[in-house]
């Protein structure tokens, strides 16, 4: 390689001045700059020396860096070839200065004539120096550079050449320092060939890490480049996006603009023709009332006797007429103004046309007579104007319940922005449920509306509205947890369903794709530890999950066949099913471990079950129209089917409340008995409309949860 080209004159510059290194120093780095260069940095970087390259920062002070012996070499090499390129004449002897020289000692190194070259060879100690003439050593320079690549000197002792490495100090060293700065024993020290050769071995393997390093960082390079080209391909499509997009705003707004300005000019014109009407009509009156008064003014001033009172009849009775004539009043100004819109997101970008509205003419839709208690209605105001046209009104629209002996309570109006507004409003427990709606101020017609809340018997509807909670019309079980949720076990949308106490959709028990068959729980119950028992009647097991209806553990599916309804007995924890075509009951551990099978084989169809404070089971027998009583030992001890005059039909649901009254739904109705059957009262009314009532729950408060398959919802009650 030659030392002369561009590529080598950059190489050996300082990429601080840019110049020609001069006292080359090496920092930690590899990189190399001049020592005078290094001073001068550190002093405009505030004391701190940091590479100029890389910008990793150097902690060793400049004085103590060591000296770039290679690029040292170079630069003497680059020098010389820069002589030998000259005419060869013109070289100078470097010992007499005077000659022209013509031989050069590679150990010196020195350019020397031929009366110097031989004083050279007459001195002892430099007869061992290779000495060339100049054209040998251009030829061993042009063909290899480490045969005549000159003898470095050694820094402390300027006259000795460097020999030997100390790899206790690990730096070459002269023989000089061997003896005074590098002794034996303490430094140990080689041969400065025999450790290079070791050394560029280590190194060339070195080398083939770094040059796989290299290679990666140029993969990397790559896809860091290829990244930002993707980042500027992606910027430039996102900007033709928005672009798109803003033009499809502009052209929206401009549609917009010209729907809102017809709408104006539609409005005005309208309120100009009426406006031309009245003018007309007070200009017709008006040119009357002038024509007679001057024709009567003439005859007064003018007129006999006798043309007085020929007319006097017609006279009187006309102008009587005109004085009495009713005046109209002028029309009403119905102020029509532009509202900007402040939500852009909304379904107009610039706003809307509102205009007064005339509370008589406004009509509200879907109100109901009655209300249960916890269910809701939603309401459809829609405004008008004198000329019964849905307008948007400029005056605000006010809702509020006015309830006996209560406070008065808003209801939030949802504003559609096209002349239509929705009003939710919930039924409470009073007698009068009344709602006041107001525009501007003033009532629209017909309020404040009047509906009717009964206090008792029926209270509420759960899960019956379009709704994501919407119950099927194969919801079995139902059980109440300790937040007062209503907690069903809804075997036709293959889950467990969850609403609030005011009748609000929470959540759902689905497990999908956790079971071999699809999840249907035809009950459900929770322990004292908030533990949800919930019987899959699809994949014969009991489902065991946490509150959030996270899956804890299942069990029963080697005993249980076609189960039906499930228990918890308060004192001992044990789990109780019922088989429905089996007839039987399966006793478990709150654990899922069987522990036995009894009443089985005699009056199948066996549904749901209950089990109060002294750890009677309650167990409704379908087939037999009856309710079946075991002791806490699951002995049977009675039954009991009356329902005052009447029998029991086909019962399914059975609860018992914290004071051991037992609820059982039976045809189209829920009774009320004693600890030991006797019959109570029926808790809801024909007017109900129950249709096959199936599972049964006492809430917290003392209402009663039946599960209404007939009408797909829970009905509660209130004794």
């Amino acid at each position: 390689m030659s030392l002369r080209d561009e590529n080598s004159e950059v190489f050996l510059s300082c990429s601080i001045c840019l110049e020609i290194l001069k006292d080359p120093k090496l920092l930690p780095c590899l990189h190399t700059f001049c020592q005078k260069c290094l001073v001068d940095f550190k002093d405009d970087s505030g004391g701190v020396l940091s590479c100029k390259t890389c910008k990793i920062q150097c902690d060793t002070p400049i004085q103590e860096l060591k000296s770039n012996f290679f690029i040292s070499s170079l630069l003497d090499r680059f020098q010389r070839q820069k002589l030998l390129s000259t005419d060869q004449h013109s070289l100078t002897c470097e010992i007499c200065q005077e000659k022209t020289a013509t031989h050069r000692c590679v150990d010196c190194p020195q350019f020397c004539c031929d009366v110097c070259v031989t004083i050279h060879g007459r001195i002892p100690a430099l007869r061992s120096h290779e000495v060339l003439t100049i054209d040998e050593y251009k030829e061993k320079e042009s063909r290899c550079y480490l045969m005549v690549q000159s003898k470095v000197f050694c820094s402390d002792h300027k006259d000795t050449y460097l020999e030997f490495y100390c790899d206790t100090c690990q730096v070459p060293v002269c023989l000089k320092c061997t003896i005074v700065n590098h002794r034996v024993p303490e430094h140990v020290h080689r041969d400065l060939q025999e450790v290079a050769d070791e050394y560029k071995t280590q190194l060339r393997e070195m080398l083939g890490q770094l040059k796989v390093k290299e290679k990666q960082m140029e993969e990397e390079k790559a896809t860091a480049v290829a990244t930002r080209e993707e980042i500027q391909n992606q910027c430039a499509a996102e900007k033709v996006k928005v672009m798109r997009r803003a033009q499809e705003v502009i052209e929206r707004v401009k549609r917009e603009e010209k729907m809102l300005i017809d709408a104006l000019d539609e409005s005005a014109t309208m309120e100009l023709k009426a406006a031309a009407m009245n003018i007309d009509e007070k200009e017709f009156h008006h040119g009357n009332i002038v024509s007679t008064h001057h024709y009567l003014n003439t005859l007064v001033h003018h007129g006999n006797a006798i043309h007085l009172l020929s007319t006097k009849l017609e006279t009187m009775s006309h102008i009587k007429e005109m004085v009495a004539m009713e005046t109209k009043p002028p029309i009403s100004d119905n102020i029509t103004e532009f509202h900007p819109g402040s939500d852009l997101a909304r379904h107009t970008l610039m706003g809307v046309i509102k205009t007064d509205a005339c509370p008589s003419k406004c009509t509200v839709e879907n109100l109901p007579k009655q209300l249960l208690k916890g269910e809701s209605a939603n309401l459809l105001i829609t405004t008008r104007d004198s000329r019964e046209k849905q307008i948007i009104p400029r005056q605000g629209i006010t809702v509020k319940t006015m309830n006996p002996d209560a406070p008065q309570e808003d209801i939030d109006v949802t504003d559609n922005n096209d002349g239509t507004c929705n009003v939710m409003i919930t039924g409470k427990m009073v007698e009068k449920h009344q709602v006041a709606m107001t525009i501007g101020n003033q009532h629209i017609s017909g309020s404040p509306f009047h509906i009717s809340v009964p206090s008792s018997g029926w209270l509420q509807t759960v899960g019956k509205a379009e709704s994501e909670g919407q119950l099927s019309a194969d919801a079995w079980g139902i059980t109440v947890n300790k937040h007062s949720d209503f907690v069903t076990a809804d075997k036709g949308n293959n889950r467990v369903t969850i609403h609030d106490r005011e009748g609000n959709y929470k959540q759902s028990f689905t497990f999908t794709d956790q079971f071999a068959e699809p999840f249907k729980p035809c009950d459900v119950v929770i322990s004292d530890d908030n533990e949800y028992f919930m019987l899959d009647d699809r994949n014969k097991q009991v489902v065991v999950s946490d509150e959030y209806g996270k899956l804890i553990r299942k069990f029963g599916s080697s005993e249980l066949d076609n189960p039906c309804g499930i228990a918890i007995n308060p004192a001992t924890k044990h789990i109780y099913v019922s088989e429905f075509s089996e007839g039987c009951i399966r006793k478990y551990t709150k654990d899922g471990v069987y522990i036995k099978t009894f009443r089985k084989g005699i009056n199948n169809k066996l549904y749901m079950l209950a089990i109060n404070s002294d750890g009677l089971l309650y167990v409704v027998n379908f087939g037999n129209h009856c309710v079946e009583v075991f002791d806490s030992d699951e002995q049977f001890i009675f039954e009991f089917s009356s329902l005052g005059d009447n029998e029991m039909i086909t019962p399914s649901g059975v609860a018992v409340d914290r004071n051991d009254y037992v609820y059982v739904s039976s045809l189209n109705q829920v009774t009320k008995h004693e600890t030991y059957g006797q019959f109570i009262c029926r808790i809801d009314d024909d007017s109900d409309g129950l249709i096959r009532p199936c599972g049964v729950a006492v809430c917290n408060d003392g209402r009663i949860a039946v599960v209404d398959c007939g009408n797909r919802c829970v009905k509660v009650f209130e004794e």
